[in-house]
This record gives structure tokens, sequence and C-alpha cells, in this order.
């Protein structure tokens, strides 16, 4: 009868011989170096950001003209933008008012076609965070602005956020 024992076969770790048993990179070394890459980036923000801002009010100033779907879609990719990059360089309430103009837009475009004061009031209070340095999420006058932003656009898709969600999904 034939020796029926299981046989364990360790494959080589080549990836080991290939680094060795060099230290990893020391963490803290790394997050300062990310930081500082950061920091450099900050003036180029500001380009990037007055950039985009610029785009958004161009597309609301087209939209009044041409109620053209594709741009909805540069008001979408723009909040987009901003909405992913005013945290990581220090404007917070930016990341905020970037993901509600871009949560508000895509949500259903026909009702922000008919609310383009609404969307350019948007793009304005960005301009205005921008334009005032408000790095500090929980100003005053930044928060009532902002609940007044949310609060007509919840308005706009029908009054609460369940009946705007319910109107999104057609049911």
């Amino acid at each position: 009868m034939a020796d029926n024992k299981p046989q364990i076969i360790v494959p080589p770790n080549l990836l080991r011989a290939k680094v060795g048993n060099k230290p990893g990179p020391d963490l803290d070394q790394m997050v300062a170096s990310a930081q500082a890459a950061i920091n450099e980036m900050k003036n180029d923000f500001e380009v990037w950001i007055r950039d985009d801002l610029k785009a958004l009010q161009e597309a609301v100033a087209a939209m009044r003209q041409d109620a053209d779907p594709a741009l909805l879609e540069v008001i979408k990719t723009h909040a987009h933008e901003i909405k992913g990059q005013g945290s990581t360089y220090g404007y917070p309430l930016l990341t905020v008012v970037g993901d509600l103009l871009y949560r508000f837009v895509d949500s259903d475009a026909k009702v922000a076609a008919q609310n383009l004061t609404l969307i350019g009031a948007h793009v304005d209070f960005m301009a205005l965070v921008l334009s005032q340095g408000i790095h500090d999420q929980g100003d005053a006058q930044a928060q009532g602005i902002l609940a007044g932003l949310q609060d007509a656009a919840r308005k706009a898709h029908g009054g609460t956020a369940a009946q705007a969600s319910t109107a999104r999904s057609g049911s």
C-alpha cells in the first residue's frame, strides 16, 4: 500500500529574497514628507480652486442662456473636484459646499436646471469662503449660509430629504 501522508510544500518567498530584511520606511517621516508636499501644493491649490470656481460661474451663466444638460455635468465635475480638494488644503467648508452642490445636481438634473439661482448661490458661497479665507467650518455666519443652502436644496427637491429621495427613486 502507498503512503498517503500529505506533503506540505512551502514555496520560497522570492520577494523577501529581492528586498532582503531591510526595515521599512519610518512612518513619521513618511507622514511629514506627505504633509510637506501638501503644504508646497497649497499655493497651487489657490490657483486650481479659482479656476474651478471660474468654470462653475461660467457654466451657470451659460445655463441661464441655454439649458444644455452637458453644462450640468460640467457643474457636477467641478463641484466634485472642489469637494475632493477643499479639506486637504485647509478649506473643509469648501468640501461641504462642493458635496452639497454635487448631490443637488446629481440627484435630479431637471430640478437642478430649474434652480440655477440656487446653484449660483452655492458657487457664490464657495467664492466667499475662498476670498475671506474661512478655514474654520464652525464659523457661525458660514454655518447659517450653509444651513440655508441645505434647506433650499431640500425644498427644491420637494420638501424633506425623504420626499426628495422618494421623488428621485420614482416611488
